[in-house]
């Protein structure tokens, strides 16, 4: 009730300020804007931007604007449906992690080649930022052949380049596994059956983020898919990485076979000349 008060208020002094005039007219006014406002605001009415533009001209505009507001038509909408959540196959990645996903895909820029020089003198004596740009090369372009950068990292001073390292890491396993698994189900492929022998040995021979008893079971893996034409030369060689020397004597000394011992002497012949000498 004070609103509709202090607007026949307002509208009385706009009145006497159109036939006297004066500036005690228009102070009053201004009083009355504001209190017309207060009054608005206190009993909770619409705020919008029309009632606040309307308010300017006194407490009977407000009440006026309100009361059109009030009796406008309204269009009623029906609420916009909520996106679908995203469904993540996997919990999503973050920190070390997260940072080694976006070396594999790309979005980590990695040194250049003639800007890198010695991966190795960059691990071992180079700054930080060389430090890591070189593990992102060796991440980017893994092979088994690289994993003693990726173990080198594993003990670097910094500590994010340890856990870069430490991601790369898992995720050299996890990328074994899954390649694996791809090829084995497609082993009957002649091509397919000689990548996944491939596979298996280099990460035998090279991988030293695996345990010793792992690169042994890969060997094993990788010579039972080998066929009989070939079982001898690979295993001399797979010995000889191994370091197992005994073993190869134990073959050489066992190549009584009429058509095997011809494979084993053309295989074995680099092993029985440096024996002898």
């Amino acid at each position: 009730m004070a609103l509709p008060v202090a607007a026949a208020i307002d509208l009385g002094v706009i009145a006497f300020g159109v036939v006297g005039g004066g500036a005690v007219v228009l102070a009053a006014h201004a009083l009355l804007v504001a209190v017309g406002y207060a009054l608005w605001l206190r009993e909770g009415r619409r705020v919008d931007f029309a009632s606040a533009m309307a308010g300017i001209f006194g407490p009977a505009a407000l009440l006026l604007v309100g009361w059109i507001i009030v009796h406008l038509p309204r269009v009623e909408r029906p609420p916009l449906p909520l996106p679908e959540l995203a469904a993540r196959a996997r919990p999503g990645q973050r920190g070390a992690s997260l940072a080694v996903a976006r070396m594999l895909d790309g979005r980590v820029l990695h040194a250049e080649a003639e800007t890198l020089h010695s991966l190795v003198t960059v691990m071992r004596h180079g700054h930080v930022a060389e430090r890591r740009r070189a593990l992102e090369t060796v991440v980017r372009s893994f092979q088994p052949a690289l994993s003693p950068l990726i173990a080198l990292a594993l003990t670097d001073s910094d500590q994010t380049i340890r856990a870069l390292a430490a991601a790369a890491s898992a995720r050299v396993v996890q990328n074994l596994a899954v390649g694996r698994a791809a090829l084995e189900a497609d082993a009957a492929d002649r091509e397919t059956r000689a990548t996944l022998i491939a596979l298996l040995a280099d990460h035998a021979r090279a991988n030293v983020l695996l345990s010793d008893s792992q690169r042994g079971h890969l060997r094993d893996d990788a010579l039972a898919l080998l066929d009989d034409d070939n079982a001898d030369a690979v295993r001399v060689e797979a010995l000889w990485a191994a370091g197992d020397y005994a073993a190869i004597d134990a073959l050489v000394a066992g190549a009584d076979r009429p058509v095997g011992g011809e494979r084993m002497a053309q295989a074995s012949a680099w092993w029985r000349d440096s024996a002898a000498a």
